[in-house]
């Protein structure tokens, strides 16, 4: 066996191993062993392949040509993967160091080999055509060959069918990469080969594709299988579908393959749209290819029927391409071709929804057989409201048709009276089949357990939505359909719930089954009456409208109040949730239509009448019960707690909104009894989250007011006042620690998170601050104390965390109070409290680890770095007075993070993200001013830094940044301070002593000695290893952090300047010796007019840089080859 023999069996067994292997292990080897035998110098190349010698490899062009043998040497699968992979990533990197011939010849290569090789598998073809793509994208600007695209991929049209087929797959794949949603880098200059490929080559790769279509339905094509038919057909057809979604306008944004988008065509196109066959041949496929080709052909059509307008010379073709898609549409509806596939079924309904879209309505009225044709699509749409089972997802396509149409009706005015008419008619009759469909399908679901469409509100009321808009049109008859439709279940629905008062129920089971049956009738209605009432127009006040939302309005609070005595009889037996969600959305679409200033008072006529609603406020006493029911009645349901709390909240918001509801007496005996027993939800331990969006409308609600003062305040906090006093003394450990005691404690610091979290002003806060700091933040330190390290103490934490947060300014006390002083020896006593018991806590379970310990040590930092960034704490008089809190503080800080294990601390984002907000903190001022610290803690600080730098989190990596540019503006202030003391004479003692000793914390740490400079003299490596770190990831990381690692990195050079130079001189050294010149020249640039100092113009101008060297690598499409290890530092 020969050599080269023997170098394909042993790298065909590792592709196997890399593809198929039988451990991680293997596959990681093999990997690793293939990287090395074909690199792409843009890594360390992995290992040495172990008992077969490596090629000399020293090139790019050396590993294309490596890369080229293993092609042609093995027909294997894996094989060819992993070779045309790899031969992407390396065209990707070092592109612009092959030489004219190189390039031709590489692709000229892969176009034989396809040639040559027609029984490709697809996978294979679509990545050998994804090369092609990248390298035809990377060279059309330098190479003239690589722009005849269309006629290199001829010559596999003109041979055997299977050429063909592979021809069309490679041009698929081709036009789809050329033109990618967004490229990576080097946008302008690969949209402006995208939009040349665009007008030179995709026109003739559409023709080819389309003479083929014709010829297949032509059968003019001879083929030995019907397999091999089918491939032709899908294979064209995907083509097809791949021009017609190019982006034609190159925006970067793939408008073509949305519903609503109009396809931006050139008009170097026209020819092909103008032909009076293309549409017959695109129909004709349709109706002759089976599924699922006929979808993609109706895919095809979607696309076609979405062209501009403009695209045709005069509205005469434009005419004939308009009746042509009608009547093509016609005909697949009167023959129900292909409708029985539910692929084409969805296609056909996209196809009306985006021809409407594109055509207007009054040039579709205009054209002979109108009205006939929109009764058949009428017709089509009524039975597609009746196919819910077979194609459930449609009616959104459906009614969006039909919600164009009416939205068209308002604004072109000269359609004809029968049109109109027509249309008109048309509309009441969709609604009222939509409706009835809905409701007799109801108990079909349930019996069948088939998926309720109610159940994902967000995409039926998208849905309904459109329905309501088409009831506009004829919006008193829909009205009144929708009544009778209502009306009949009403009845329906009263003499069941008469069976509990007469004592004729069946069974409570055959009752509950047919409760829910009409109850979800009802659920259907009131979303439809609320789509009905909520698309009412803002610019349209009328009356009539008005009156007939009136109506429909007051038959929701009939509904309402049938179902409120069902509840008040039996609780929550035989309660629905669905028709309660109903009704919380029908009040929110009520609000946006009716609870404005401007709104009129027709609204109430019907209301008045039934109800005795005149006003607004009268509306929002009703909403206000339901709210409080569903509160009461629901405490287990966290859904519809959220809803209901969400309405709440919609009403609470807004300065009118809120002062109207403050009128309420329903809203006012909620602000008295904000805790009472009938608000059972909460009770629920599983509806903290609920409670603490309750109480956040409370405080909006509560602060609405203007002339809220301390009795007004002190009123509402009773509730609280209670709760505290009902633990009774608490004057033990053993007290805290009682397992009611426990839960009501931590229920009511949820509350209270919850209810000071909305507080925007100094003036509401600081009445909080003297109600709780005087009478219970003794409560709370004692509770931490107590609990601590349990998780209990969770809520706690976060209260306090919500409670030293200076939002919008808040906490600014007067420049005399100590209250910014105490909330920190509040805040220093609980960190110490926990910290010291948590340090002491070994997690074995590593699922565990979060919720037992990290999640209340990132509390901790939370509460810390509020602190320490909130600006109203003068830690100077701390410092100058030697407060313990502040030292204790700190060095429990320090203590935390170094008992979470650096694998631990990036594995949890939440944990990560905090502890870096902390250190970005700390390290502003106060990590300085701490008298010394550990060699470990800071060891552990300055690799937490390099760790958080390389973070893929983007504020982590900020936050990390930051805290490396503090600590080094801090080194080099020092530095320099210190050799300017080197340089004068020596200072008198009463000089010393005006050195500030708030600063230094010990007034023999001059600056030389502080213990930064020493352990960064101790640890020499240190900044080169930071430096090494952050510039490896501006010069070799593709991330969109460029100015947040400027920043340390300039630091760091400043400080490091030799190693500067030595890590310059290895990144250059380690390029190919082509691009050598280029590198230094582009590095040697990140230092134009940089003149190291600290100054905020220095700083800038070398951010400037860095952003410039990025985007010249990435113009010249530049992969620079990264170190395989860092310079040494000494």
């Amino acid at each position: 066996m020969s050599q080269q023999n023997e170098r394909t069996l042993y790298f065909a067994s590792l592709c196997q191993q890399l593809y198929n292997p039988k451990s991680p292990e293997e596959r990681n080897q093999a990997q690793k062993i293939l990287e090395h035998s074909f690199p792409t110098f843009t890594d360390t190349n992995g290992l040495p392949p172990a008992g077969v010698d490596t090629q000399d490899i020293s090139t790019p062009m050396d590993t294309a040509y490596a890369l080229r043998v293993l092609l042609e040497s093995s027909p294997d699968p894996y094989v060819l993967t992993f070779a045309l992979s790899r031969l992407k990533q390396l065209v990707q990197a070092q592109f612009a160091l092959f030489n004219q011939d190189a390039k031709i010849q590489l692709r000229q290569f892969l176009l034989q080999y396809a040639f040559m090789h027609p029984d490709l598998l697809p996978f294979i073809v679509t990545q050998l055509a994804g090369v092609l793509a990248v390298i035809t994208l990377l060279g059309w600007a330098d190479v003239e060959q690589y722009k005849n695209v269309h006629k290199d991929i001829l010559e596999f049209i003109q041979a055997s069918v299977d050429h063909r087929i592979v021809g069309m797959q490679i041009l698929a794949v081709m036009v789809q990469d050329i033109n990618p949603p967004s490229f990576a880098r080097s946008a302008a200059k690969f949209r402006k080969a995208a939009g040349e490929f665009r007008d030179t080559q995709l026109l003739n790769i559409c023709e080819t594709a389309y003479k083929t279509l014709e010829e297949l339905v032509q059968h003019s094509i001879g083929f030995t299988s019907s397999e091999q038919e089918q491939r032709l057909q899908e294979a064209t057809l995907n083509l097809m579908t791949k021009c017609f979604s190019y982006d034609f306008n190159g925006t970067s944004v793939d408008e073509s393959g949305e519903d609503i988008g109009i396809i931006q065509i050139p008009a170097s196109w026209r020819s092909l749209f103008e032909n009076p066959e293309f549409l017959n041949t695109m129909f004709r496929a349709y109706k002759e290819f089976p599924p699922p080709r006929s979808s993609k052909v109706m895919e095809c059509l979607v696309q076609i029927a979405s062209v501009r307008k403009t695209l045709f010379n005069d509205q005469e073709e434009r005419s004939k391409f308009v009746v042509k898609v009608m009547q093509g549409i016609r005909e697949i509806i009167v023959a129900s071709q292909g409708l029985n596939d539910t692929d084409n079924y969805n296609e056909f309904c996209r196809l009306l929804f985006r021809f409407r879209a594109t055509v207007p309505l009054n040039e579709m009225v205009e054209k002979p057989g109108y009205l006939n044709w929109i009764e058949l699509i009428a017709e089509f749409s009524l039975k597609a409201f009746q196919s819910w089972k077979f194609a459930p997802n449609t009616s959104m396509y459906v009614l969006g048709f039909w919600a164009r149409i009416v939205q068209s009706m308002t604004y072109y005015q000269q359609l004809g009276e029968s049109a109109v008419e027509k249309l008109g008619s048309i509309t009441v009759e969709l609604t009222r089949s939509y409706i009835s469909t809905s409701i007799d399908a109801v108990s079909t679901r349930i019996e069948e357990a088939l998926d309720d469409p109610l159940e994902n509100e967000e995409s039926i009321i998208e849905t309904l939505n459109m329905l309501g808009q088409i009831a506009h049109c004829k919006y008193e008859a829909s009205s009144t359909a929708l009544i009778n439709l209502f009306d009949p279940i009403t009845v329906e629905y009263q003499a069941l719930i008469n069976q509990t008062t007469s004592n004729n129920m069946t069974s409570p089971e055959t009752f509950r089954e047919a409760l829910e049956v009409i109850e979800t009738k009802f659920a259907w209605l009131v979303y439809v009456m609320a789509a009905f009432v909520g698309n009412r127009s803002a610019f349209l006040n009328s009356e009539d409208l008005d009156k007939i939302d009136s109506e429909i309005t007051t038959k929701v609070l009939q509904l309402m109040d049938v179902q409120q005595s069902l509840q008040t009889q039996h609780g929550n037996t035989f309660m629905n949730e669905k028709l309660d969600l109903a009704f919380i959305y029908f009040f929110q679409q009520f609000k946006k239509s009716y609870m404005s200033e401007s709104n009129g008072r027709d609204i109430y006529s019907k209301l008045s009448k039934v109800f005795g609603i005149s006003d607004q406020v009268l509306m929002l006493d009703i909403i206000m019960r339901k709210i409080v029911s569903n509160l009461q009645y629901w405490a287990d349901n966290q859904q519809l707690i959220r809803r209901t709390l969400e309405l709440f909240n919609e009403l609470a918001t807004g300065y009118g909104a809120s002062k109207n509801l403050r009128k309420i007496e329903t809203t006012r005996l909620i602000l008295q009894n904000h805790m009472a027993s009938q608000f059972a939800f909460c009770q629920n331990e599983k509806q903290s989250d609920n409670r603490i969006l309750y109480f956040q409308v409370l405080c909006k609600l509560l602060f609405a007011d203007d002339n809220v003062d301390e009795r007004i305040f002190y009123e509402f906090m009773k509730p609280f006042d209670v709760r505290f006093s009902n633990l009774g003394p608490l004057n033990s450990v053993e007290a805290f620690r009682q397992e009611t005691t426990r839960r009501a404690l931590r229920d009511i610091f949820v509350d209270m998170c919850g209810f000071i979290s909305p507080m925007q002003t100094r003036r509401h806060f600081i009445l909080f601050f003297e109600w709780f700091y005087t009478e219970y933040s003794s409560v709370l330190l004692r509770a931490m104390e107590a609990w601590s390290p349990d998780p209990i103490v969770s809520s706690l934490l976060t209260f306090y965390s919500e409670f030293v947060h200076n939002k919008s300014q808040r906490l600014g006390f007067e420049i005399s109070s100590a209250n910014g002083i105490l909330m920190f020896r509040d805040a220093s006593q609980i960190v110490c409290s926990f910290g010291s018991q948590i340090v002491k806590q070994t997690i074995t379970d590593e699922n565990q680890k979060y919720e037992l310990k990290y999640k209340n040590i990132a509390t901790c930092f939370s509460i810390m770095s509020k602190c320490l960034g909130g600006r109203y704490i003068n830690f100077g008089v701390l410092w100058l007075y030697q407060d313990k809190a502040i030292n204790e503080a700190l060095d429990m800080v320090i203590q935390l993070m170094m008992n979470i294990p650096m694998d631990d601390l990036m594995s949890f984002p939440k944990l990560s993200l905090s502890f870096f907000h902390l250190l970005d903190e700390l390290s502003r001022e106060q990590l300085m001013t701490i008298p010394s610290i550990s060699p470990e803690a800071f060891l552990y600080l300055m690799q937490a830094c390099e760790q958080g730098v390389e973070s893929t989190d983007s504020l982590v990596r900020s936050h990390a940044c930051s805290s490396i540019f503090n600590i080094c503006s801090y080194v080099i202030r020092e530095t320099e301070k210190a050799e300017r003391e080197a340089q004068k004479p020596s200072t008198s003692d009463a000089s010393s002593r005006r050195r500030s000793s708030v600063a230094s914390g010990n007034i023999n740490q001059i600056a030389g000695n502080h213990w930064l400079m020493t352990y960064l003299r101790q640890f020499p490596q240190t900044l080169p290893t930071l430096m090494s770190t952050v510039f490896s990831l501006v010069l070799f990381d593709d991330n969109s952090d460029q100015w947040s690692l400027s920043r340390p990195l300039y630091g760091l050079m400043l400080l490091q300047r030799e190693y500067m130079i030595r890590y310059i001189d290895a990144v250059i050294e380690q390029q190919l010796p082509e691009r050598r010149a280029f590198v230094t020249t582009s590095l040697n640039n990140l230092f134009d007019g940089v003149n190291w100092t600290l100054s905020p113009k220095d700083r800038e101008r070398f951010t400037q840089n860095v952003s410039s060297f990025r985007r010249l690598l990435n113009l010249n499409s530049v992969t620079l080859v990264p170190l395989a290890t860092a310079p040494p530092f000494y």
